[in-house]
This record gives structure tokens, C-alpha cells and sequence, in this order.
């Protein structure tokens, strides 16, 4: 027995107010419940609506709907960490990694124009703040689509915050060690690989999140 329209949009709001609020995962669930539903009422015509209802989501377990969203939660940050630095690693390999090394040549040159070399890591950190920031903030743009919210961009967080949690270390660093900077400009060698470092998080964090958010407008059909 196939389940009406109207029962269908029944188990969607159940799933919905389980405390499931991403579209994909509300929509994979109420495929899977519709699904086992009518596998229940096929072997059974006689059940309720509710009684199905209930047996499918035995199949579930206890808490099951939040279980699935935690393990998926989870699944998708592993593969958009690996997304991130299988595109980092690309500018570390020929020919793009000459453009990276030119980058760190440059910032280890204007480590020159400082008295204090100390002003210019915090300079050039504080720059990637900002720029840490201004991708959260492109994240936060896409935290809805069409009034939806959907936890591929929840996750794609972790992409967008990456460069900011790196820019916190070398304040403390640079503080640290501030004499032996003043003294031996070459220990500034590892700053200016982590500021390219940073700038590569920022840069790939902003392209794969607008690829997933123009993934899901095209998947779901959404402006």
C-alpha cells in the first residue's frame, strides 16, 4: 500500500519535529520511513497508518533520527577536511607550488621594511583574521538557502574557521620568541609558510563552500 500526499507531509513534520532542521537529512529520513512504511503495510494491509508508523521507526532505534544526524554530521566533515587539503596539496606540487614559494619568498623580503619583526607577524596575521572572517561571514551568507537549512553547510564550517583558529598561534609565538626573531630573521621562515598556509585554508575553505551551495541549489532545485 502506497502512502497518500498527505501522509507523507504527516511523517515529514514527525521527522521535522524530532529536532531534525536540515532539509537533505529531513528529506533521506522521510524517503527511508515512507519506504519502510509500505514495506510494513504490504506484508500487513490491515495495520493503521500509526501502527506502521510505529514499526518504522522501531527500525530506527531509540533516538535513532539524532544518531543518524551525529554519525552523518561527522562523515561529511572527514570528507570536506580531506576535499580541503587534497586541494591545498595541489599547490604544493608543480607547477603551482612555484607560485607558493614565491609567496613566502615575498613575505620573508617584507620582514626587511620592519624595525620590529614582531609588528609585521602580527600584521600579517591580523590580515588573515580578517580574511578568516570575512569567509565565515561568506559561510554564514549560504547558513539558509530558500529559508532552509542544510547540514552539508554546517559542516562546511570547519573549512571556514580553519585559517582563523592557525592565525591565534603565532601572537603567542611571536611574543615568545620576539629576541630571537630580532636577532635571526631565518626562524621567520616557518611564519611566512604558515601565512601561505592560512591564506591557501581561506581560499579553499570560500571556493568549496560556494561549489556546495551551488551543488545543493542545483540538487534540490532551490534559487
Amino acid at each position: 500500500m502506497k502512502l497518500t500526499n498527505q501522509q507523507i507531509e504527516y511523517v515529514s513534520d514527525y521527522i521535522e519535529s524530532k529536532d531534525i532542521l536540515w532539509y537533505e537529512l529531513q528529506v533521506e529520513l522521510t524517503d527511508h520511513m515512507v519506504t519502510s512504511m509500505e514495506e510494513f503495510w504490504a506484508k500487513d494491509p490491515d495495520l493503521t497508518f500509526h501502527q506502521v508508523k510505529h514499526y518504522a521507526e522501531d527500525k530506527f532505534g531509540r533516538n535513532g533520527f539524532k544518531a543518524i544526524e551525529k554519525e552523518r554530521m561527522q562523515i561529511l566533515k572527514k570528507e570536506y577536511r580531506s576535499a580541503q587539503w587534497k586541494m591545498i596539496a595541489s599547490y604544493l606540487k608543480f607547477p603551482k607550488i612555484i607560485a607558493s614559494i614565491l609567496a613566502v619568498y615575498l613575505i620573508y623580503q617584507g620582514a626587511f621594511y620592519f624595525d620590529n619583526i614582531t609588528v609585521y607577524v602580527r600584521i600579517l596575521f591580523g590580515t588573515l583574521m580578517s580574511l578568516s572572517l570575512l569567509s565565515i561571514l561568506n559561510w554564514y551568507r549560504f547558513k539558509k538557502i530558500d529559508g532552509k537549512r542544510f547540514l552539508a553547510l554546517e559542516s562546511a564550517y570547519i573549512m571556514n574557521n580553519s585559517a582563523l583558529m592557525l592565525s591565534f598561534y603565532p601572537f603567542i609565538l611571536a611574543k615568545e620568541f620576539r629576541e630571537n626573531f630580532e636577532t635571526n630573521h631565518l626562524l621567520f621562515v616557518p611564519f611566512c609558510c604558515a601565512v601561505v598556509l592560512g591564506f591557501l585554508l581561506v581560499y579553499t575553505g570560500r571556493h568549496l563552500t560556494n561549489k556546495l551551495v551551488l551543488d545543493i541549489k542545483k540538487q534540490y532545485q532551490l534559487s
